[in-house]
């Protein structure tokens, strides 16, 4: 169902369009969620490319689908990959949205995660 929605919305509003990359994002989580990660990162890295030339890299979205991107690379067990984007998400996250708001609590926890993989233990 998501992916008519996204084809109708690609058709009618545009790639570009908030509503449509909203839809893209989400049907990136569902496909991770489902374990097809190699699936949901592309659709992601693709968001993130729009999100970042059309909202900014400092825009509330463009952060999410980073974020949602590092948990699917750490999900493949790129942690590294993941770390680095976790580190980055959450620097702008402390600087634009606070140390304690909501979403930058959540890139810290998984942040902490990624950490806390074996390949991590120092």
């Amino acid at each position: 169902m998501q992916r008519e929605v996204l084809a109708v919305e690609q058709r009618v509003l545009g790639a570009e369009h908030p509503g449509t990359l909203c839809t893209a994002k989400n049907l990136a989580l569902s496909l991770s969620r489902q374990g097809k990660y190699d699936e949901a990162e592309k659709m992601q890295r693709e968001v993130l490319a729009v999100n970042e030339r059309v909202l900014g890299a400092e825009h509330p979205d463009t952060l999410t689908t980073a974020n949602n991107l590092a948990l699917s690379l750490s999900d493949q067990g790129m942690y590294d990959e993941a770390e680095t984007m976790e580190r980055k998400v959450l620097a702008v996250e402390r600087r634009v949205l606070g140390a304690e708001h909501p979403s930058t609590l959540v890139t810290a926890g998984n942040l902490a995660s990624s950490l806390s993989e074996p390949r991590k233990v120092r």
